[in-house]
């Protein structure tokens, strides 16, 4: 899928809701924010799908 390379890029949550749309190189995506997190959160993509963009809080991912 040509989205899959936006897995790993991060942003900044604008609101603490669950849902929301994000503008990323130009293109409106939908995002569904896997954990609760409050606004100003940094965020990173961790899957892809044609209806939208599954996010996570950076701080719970782990680096091997």
């Amino acid at each position: 899928m040509l989205d899959d390379r936006l897995i790993g890029t991060q942003f900044t949550l604008t609101s603490a809701d669950n849902t929301g749309t994000v503008r990323l190189y130009g293109i409106d995506y939908h995002y569904e924010l896997l954990l609760p997190a409050p606004a100003g959160t940094t965020v990173t993509v961790v899957r892809v799908s044609p209806l939208k963009l599954s996010v996570l809080p950076a701080t719970d991912l782990l680096d091997y």
